[in-house]
């Protein structure tokens, strides 16, 4: 479940994103500093031959913007460590501070992350893989406090987005010597998933593998644009290192949402071809079949063809597993000999169906409707199902436009009172307890 409403944007389209500008961000929007201070110190207790020296939060400024920096140093004996090692250590961290679920899952996940990916960069098995730069205490400490600082934000309830990930450009020196920028690492973390990679305006390593890690852990892919949201905190990360020309900070944004950030996100396939020289009996029958196959949504338009013959547009939205079966009716059915087929994303507002019982002509019917409300609970809509409708203007023997007058009134009636605006409400409330 998420937190009605609350949705949050890693911005690292302009500074890439690192573990310690995630934390400090994450801190700069509000996070209990204390409590992240004190799971990163419990760290030590689960890294054999790693000491913390200075775990703290400082304010600075970046190019004229005020962020919030993570001080940390500590001491070492050990340069090299096996992965399956690390993520034991963790998971023994983890379960000490008592975390949630989901933020030990988090924390664990994105170690994975990163062990999984050097596993494929250099060909090992995942249990023998060796860490080095991320072997040391402060990948550790970064998974631990953003786990505690995100549990403390409550962002784990909520919707979280990514804008495009700046990467930097040049070359990066590393345990196994120089390689251009993005890193293999890099690569194989956002391999596969709907994350942007852009150069960025740095020379550098902007993003690393434990903020690539956590991004990908925390976020379902970028997006170009901002969604719907009323800003309510805002974070602003500083890097360690110094960029000449622009500011070397992550933001963090954390809002209620719009109508669209409510909405869920899927994929779906679009099919389309014409036909010609069809009877209306034919595409009654076929949308029968596609419906019957699974058809999200059948839509079909009168069009003029070539050498201006008569013709239909015929639309469909499938679920993509179900995409082979729709082209076998197209095909079998239609007599087209070419289909055009596209995915595409689709924003859906969650619904649910009620059973509400409606009195027409002294008998009553149960009628399914569905019911969309927003995040803070006031009804959007509410529609009752057509099928229902013809049933009870086939027993009542009343035109089915009448029906659906009388119950969407009934409905609407009823549902209204039931999932009032809960803000109109408090307003009507606190006015009635202002005094005259």
């Amino acid at each position: 479940m998420t937190r009605a409403g609350v949705i949050a944007v890693i911005d690292s389209q302009l500074a890439g994103i690192s573990g310690d500008m995630l934390l400090s961000s994450l801190v700069d929007a509000g996070a209990n500093k204390d409590k992240v201070v004190n799971s990163i110190f419990a760290c030590q207790d689960f890294l054999k031959g790693s000491t913390i020296t200075k775990a703290s939060f400082a304010k600075t400024v970046s190019h004229g913007f005020s962020a919030t920096e993570f001080q940390f140093s500590y001491k070492d004996r050990v340069h090299e460590r096996r992965g399956i090692d690390m993520y034991r250590s963790l998971a023994l961290c983890c379960d000490s501070l008592g975390l949630e679920q989901r933020s030990k899952t988090f924390a664990l996940e994105s170690m994975k992350t990163i062990i999984a990916a050097e596993s494929v960069i250099h060909g090992e098995e995942y249990s023998r893989v060796h860490l080095h730069e991320a072997s040391s205490i402060d990948t550790m400490a970064d998974l631990v406090g953003c786990a505690t600082a995100l549990q403390d934000l409550g962002l784990f309830e909520s919707k979280i987005f990514s804008t495009a990930v700046a990467v930097g450009g040049g070359f990066v020196r590393f345990s196994h010597g120089k390689i251009p920028n993005p890193a293999s690492a890099i690569l194989e973390i956002f391999k596969g998933k709907k994350f942007t990679l852009i150069g960025g305006q740095a020379e550098r390593e902007l993003t690393t593998p434990t903020g690539a890690a956590m991004l990908v852990n925390l976020a379902s892919g970028s997006v170009k644009f901002y969604p719907s949201l009323s800003p309510e905190k805002i974070g602003y990360g500083a890097g360690q290192a110094k960029t000449p020309g622009m500011p070397n900070v992550l933001r963090i944004v954390v809002g209620r949402s719009g109508l669209v950030a409510e909405a869920n996100r899927d994929t779906v396939s679009v099919i389309e071809t014409n036909i010609d020289d069809v009877t209306g009996e034919i595409i009654g029958n076929l949308i029968e079949r596609l419906e019957a196959a699974g058809a999200r949504d059948v839509t079909v338009t009168s069009a003029i063809s070539k050498k201006n013959r008569p013709a239909y547009l015929i639309k469909i939205i499938s679920d993509n597993a179900d995409l082979h079966g729709m082209l076998q009716v197209l095909f079998e059915e239609s007599g087209t000999l070419g289909v055009r087929v596209q995915e595409v994303e689709r924003f859906v507002l969650p619904r649910a169906i009620m059973i509400m019982p409606v009195d027409v002509c002294n008998i009553r019917f149960n009628v399914h409707t569905k019911i969309v409300r927003d995040s803070h609970g006031a009804l959007l809509s509410a529609k009752p199902e057509f099928e229902d409708i013809k049933i009870i203007a086939s027993r009542t023997g009343m035109p089915v436009k009448r029906v659906l007058e009388i119950v969407s009134a009934h409905i609407m009636d009823r549902v209204g009172r039931l999932y009032a605006d809960p803000r109109n409400s408090k307003k009507s409330h606190d006015e009635k307890q202002k005094p005259k």
